[in-house]
This record gives structure tokens, sequence and C-alpha cells, in this order.
């Protein structure tokens, strides 16, 4: 053949060629991935005693699963019951002193005072009589000057007797001032709080219970150790639901919202389903932890995966794929549907 009409009809079959492999390209794009990596995240509970004291018992150890509500520990109560004691009979006897404030004085103490006040009269009227008489006596020399001083005195002894009794007995007929009420019953409420706050570091604060459930992680003390609301006693790891934290490229960003069906697997496991519950708005490096050399160097976004695994099938930081089954199968944005 000669070479003028070759080279026309290789450049002829090229760009048939080129052409039915820009239509292969265009026709045959696939879509974005809809996969993530990430680890199953460690959510774990610090627990200490609220109150201060030795520990008398911690009844779960390390690798058992307790229910919310379990009891965990006590401490050791005997000084606080022996407080509250002493708190519950001075309470008593602050509350009888309001209550005694409140109603006011009793007729029958209103009497006795008075009674006393006239014979206190009576006496200071006789001792008088016998001063004067003292007195007169003094005056012609028919008596001596010490006979004189002691009935001086005594009439002043019972002219003061007299005028605190009478003190005494008007107090009583106008009762209780209403500060002097309001007084007794505060110091009553005061010694009513003390109480409670023993009874409460009896029955609550001197007790740790589970707040979740969960799997007790580490158990960081021991009956003997003085505990304190400082002090870790036990790690327990929040087993259910589990998070999932995943990371997307900006790409993937469109067909991962919050809400979205997610898919959990593991090389061991059986995939579990989950909810997408958060989607970052900031971008970030990809952690190491991510078991992807591909993706350590881009910017991806932080996902969180809610995964209901009551079956434990999920171990806490243990590597996971998840996918997003309902894009990938349709391979469009969740909200290109609206357009």
């Amino acid at each position: 053949m000669p070479i003028k009409k070759f080279v026309p009809g290789l450049l002829f079959a090229g760009l048939l060629a080129g052409g039915a492999a820009y239509v292969a390209f265009e026709g045959d794009e696939p879509a974005p991935p809809t996969r993530a990596w990430g680890n199953v995240d460690t959510r774990q509970v610090s627990l200490a005693f609220e109150g201060s004291g030795r520990i008398a018992e911690l009844t779960v150890e390390e690798g058992e699963r307790v229910a919310a509500g379990d009891l965990l520990g006590k401490l050791d109560t005997t000084a606080l019951q022996i407080e509250r004691r002493q708190a519950e009979a001075n309470l008593r006897a602050l509350d009888a002193a309001a209550r005694m404030a409140e109603e006011g004085y009793r007729a029958e103490d209103i009497e006795r005072a008075r009674k006393e006040v006239s014979a206190l009269a009576a006496q200071r009227e006789s001792a008088r009589r016998t001063y004067e008489r003292q007195k007169g006596l003094s005056q012609t020399g028919a008596t001596s000057r010490q006979l004189l001083e002691d009935a001086r005195y005594a009439e002043t002894a019972l002219a003061r007797q007299l005028e605190g009794a009478r003190a005494n007995l008007h107090a009583l007929e106008a009762g209780p001032r209403p500060q002097e009420v309001e007084s007794a019953r505060a110091q009553a409420d005061a010694a009513a709080a003390a109480v409670d706050r023993l009874t409460d570091q009896i029955d609550r604060a001197a007790l740790l219970y589970a707040p979740v459930s969960g799997i007790v992680r580490s158990r960081l003390a021991e009956p003997g150790d003085m505990a304190s609301p400082a002090r870790t006693v036990f790690q327990l790891s929040i087993v259910d639901p589990k998070w999932v934290r995943a990371y997307v490229t900006e790409r993937q960003l469109a067909y991962v919202k919050e809400g979205a069906p997610a898919r959990v697997s593991t090389d061991t496991t059986e995939p579990v389903d989950g909810t997408v519950a958060f989607v970052s708005s900031t971008a970030e490096f990809t952690p190491k932890s991510v078991q992807t050399e591909e993706l350590r160097t881009l910017l991806v976004y932080e996902v969180k995966v809610s995964v209901p695994d009551p079956e434990n099938r999920l171990r806490l930081g243990q590597p996971v794929t998840v996918d997003f089954p309902d894009e990938a199968t349709t391979g469009t944005p969740s909200n290109a549907s609206n357009d």
C-alpha cells in the first residue's frame, strides 16, 4: 500500500478510537466513594465517691458488666452515724425551744411570777421598816453601827431582787418578741439542715453507683484505701450505644448527612447498622489512627455514627469501615434528589 494512503487512514482510526474512549469515560464515570474508615470511640466515665472516708467494700472487678444503678462500693460510715445522732439530739432541743417561743409563756408561769413579785415586795417592805427603825435607834446610840449596816444591806438587796422579779413578770406578760421567735426557729432549721447533710453523706455520698450501663475497665482502689471526690475508684466504659468516629473527604461530604443510615463493619464481625449523628463543619488532617495511608495527608471531616450494639460485637478502639448504603447504590448526593 502506498504511504500516502496509509497515513490518512491511520489518523482516521485514531480519531475514532479517541472519540470512543471519551464517550466511554463520560458515560461510565464512577460515583464518588461512600466508604470511610475510623475507630470505635472509647467513651468512659471516671467514678469517684462524692464523700471522703475509708473504703469499706467494692462489689465489682475489672471486666464485669454493670447496669445503671448498680451498687459498686461503700465507705465506712461509723463516724458519720455518731455525728448524726449528736445532730439529731441537738435538733430535738432546739426544736422544743422554738416551739416554746412560738406558743408563748404558760399562764401558770405568769401566775408564779406574780406571786414571786408579791412575796419580794412584802419582804422588801419589812426590810425597809427594819432599816428605818435601826436608823432611828442609831441616832440615840441604842443600836450598834453594824446592825444598822446589816439592815441597810438587806433592804437594798431585796429592792434589787424585786426589780428583777418585776422585769421578769413584765416579759412573761408581754410574751416573746417576734425576733426571738424567728431566731429560735432559725436555729432549729439550721440543726435540721445539719441532720440532712449527715444523712446525705451516709445514704448517698458514701455509696457509689453506676451512672450508666457499661463494663468496668479499671479498678483503681481497694477496700481500706482512703477515698475522696478527687480520687477515681473505677473507670467505666460505655458500650451501648457505641460511637464510631470516622473521617470523610470533601468530595464525600455531600453524600453524608446527619440522620442518614450507615453500616459499620470489621474484619471479624458482621456489619452493624447505625445512624450518622454528627458531621463536623471544620476540616482537619486525618488522624494517624485511621488505617489508610492514602487519606493521612488529606483534609477530612469528622463523622460520628451511633451504633446500637447490645451484643457488644464492636470493641472499643477497634478499627472499622463505615459504608453509607443508600447513597452508594444511587451514586447521587443526598441533597440532589430535590434538584
